[in-house]
This record gives structure tokens, sequence and C-alpha cells, in this order.
């Protein structure tokens, strides 16, 4: 069998040199020709890294658990996960770590899955990444009790969190409504994100609109919870302007009903949606959105989740949100 030192001797490098270039660690800086050198080596020598090994030397496995509750349930599976998860394996792929997706099912008795609970306190991972917009207490109070290192995805009480700021996003999506001339505004929230809701509400009473008075509907991520729940306030509600949805895929859903019901958007009724996921742009029309930079979740919650690995003590991190104006709203016809 061809081990480290197999490779090292071929690419003359050490084996502490040949190693670390083979596990793509960052922390020592090698030129691309002794790069070259030791990859070539180790693909004409047929060498294969024997993880448990390394494990049992170093005391890491460099596998890293992405716990993301419900990502498999249809209507929860958001591109909005799925970029964040690509984000996390990109810099797994770049940086000599594995994810491990896991799913786990919370039951109505908040208990968990006995294998998932094995699979934290084993030994197998070095930390995880976890998805805290559900009811995430029973995985917390697991990860908590084997004292594995984890960033919490999400406003969440946990110590180390990556999150958006999700009022000054409300705040946003509602003052661009706003200022349009917009104040007959129906709502499509989503119970579980509280903050974003609060933000809307903070902004329609700073500008003297009673909120109240404002009727919502709620939806549960899914585009065609959107499309349900827009024609609900479009027809109890048909002096509505203006629609604010939680999510992309809601406002989505809610354009398409819009459209089935005769109305043009944003002729006659304006819609914004929050995340600015890819297909938003090409939307039609193009969606106005709120970006809170998904894109770079993974990357950032994988820098933090290393930092708590290695006993630092990071500050959590809030994204500030931006506001991406496009043609799926206008001022009102009225």
């Amino acid at each position: 069998m061809t081990t480290i030192r197999d490779v090292a001797k071929r690419a003359k490098v050490s084996a502490s040199t040949a190693s670390r270039i083979l596990s793509n660690s960052t922390k020592e800086k090698y030129s691309e020709a002794t790069r070259s050198r030791v990859i070539q080596a180790s693909i004409e020598l047929g060498y294969r890294p024997n993880f448990a090994a390394r494990a049992l030397v170093s005391g890491k496995t460099r596998i890293i658990a992405a716990i993301f509750p419900r990502v498999y349930d249809t209507p929860f599976t958001a591109l909005a996960s799925l970029q964040i998860l690509s984000g996390i394996e990109a810099y797994c792929s770049d940086n000599g770590y594995h994810m491990l997706i896991s799913s786990p099912k919370v039951t109505a008795d908040s208990e968990l899955d006995p294998t998932f609970v094995n699979l934290l306190s084993g030994g197998y991972l070095d930390g995880a990444i976890i998805d805290g917009h559900f009811n995430i207490t029973p995985i917390i109070d697991a990860v908590t009790q084997v004292k594995l290192p984890c960033v919490v995805l999400g406003h969440h009480a946990h110590t180390h969190t990556l999150r958006s700021d999700n009022h000054a996003g409300g705040q946003l999506m509602m003052q661009h409504l706003i200022d349009l001339g917009h104040r007959r505004i129906g709502i499509i929230a989503i119970p579980d994100i509280e903050q974003r809701f609060l933000g809307v509400k903070d902004a329609a009473e700073a500008n003297g609109i009673a909120f109240e008075d404002l009727p919502f509907a709620v939806g549960n991520f899914s585009e065609e919870s959107g499309e349900k729940a827009a024609a609900e306030l479009i027809q109890k509600h048909p002096d509505l302007t203006a629609i604010v949805a939680f999510n992309d895929r809601m406002a989505m859903g809610a354009i398409k009903a819009l459209s089935n019901l005769g109305y043009q958007v944003p002729d006659q009724i304006s819609v914004v949606g929050y995340d600015n996921l890819p297909r938003s742009a090409d939307f039609n029309p193009p969606l106005t959105t709120i970006d809170h930079q998904l894109a770079s979740w993974g990357n950032q919650a994988m820098n933090l989740l290393l930092d708590v690995i290695r006993g630092k003590k990071p500050k959590s991190i809030v994204l500030t949100p931006q506001l991406i104006v496009r043609a799926s709203t206008g001022k009102p016809s009225t």
C-alpha cells in the first residue's frame, strides 16, 4: 500500500509537507510547483489517504455536520438552504474538510432519533452548522451535552450565530412600498420569522399606518402557499395595491395567483419578496427583493465554526440586508 512517505519521496518533499498539501491545509503556504509535484506524485502512485488513521493521530476527523431540519421536506426545501449548503461544501472542499448533511426528525414530544444522537456523541464530527430557522431546541441540547462545537444560522440565543438582520430587512421591504406611495398593503407572513414580521410592523407604524388594520395571510415558504395566500388576500381585500411576501418563493406564487386573477404586476399591484434567489432576477416580472448575502453564509459560517473549534471566542455575525429594486414594484395606480 502506498503511504504518504512514498508520495513525499517521489515529490522530493518532507512527509509533513506532502500531508499538508494533500489535506488542503491553509496554515502553510507552498508554491504552485511544489503543490503540483505532490499532487502528481499521489496520482502516479495511486495514493489514497487513510482518514481513520489520520483522525487517530490528530484527534480530528475533519468532518462537519450541516444539520438542516426538514431540508428534504418539500415545502421547506428552499433554494436558500441549498445556497448555504453549497457554500459550506465549497469551503470544505477547498480546505480539506468533508460535509455531512443531516436532517434529524424532531417528534411532537421534542424527542430526537437515537441514530442522530449517536452521530453527535460518537466522535465522528469536529463540529456542526445548524439551521436555526425551525424548532432546534432539542438539537441544541443534544449538541451542548456532548460539547460539540457548533454555529447556529438564524436568530437564536446560542453563543455563536450567523444571521441576517431580519428586522432591518423587514423594514426595508415595507419602507420601499410606503416610499412608492402604497398604504393598502397585504402581508404573506411566515410565523417562524418573527424579527422580519416586527420589522414590517415597525416600518408601517413609523409611517402612521395602523399595522393591525393591514390584512395578512400565512404561508409555509413554498410557492404554492404564496399563490393560495395572495388569492385569499386579493379576494377579501380587492383594494390592495401591494403585497409583502416573507420569501421569494411565496412572492413568485403571489404573482402567479394575481396574474391568474387578471391583475398586472406592478401596474395594478406591487409585490416584494425576500432572499434574492437566483431565479428572482429572471422571473416575470423580475422580483424586487431583499438580499441578505445568502451566497456568503456557508463560507462565513465555516470560518466562524473553525474559530470555535480552535478554542477562540469569536463574535457572532450579523449581516446587513440590502434592497434590490426590480420590476415587480411601482407606484400605486390609484
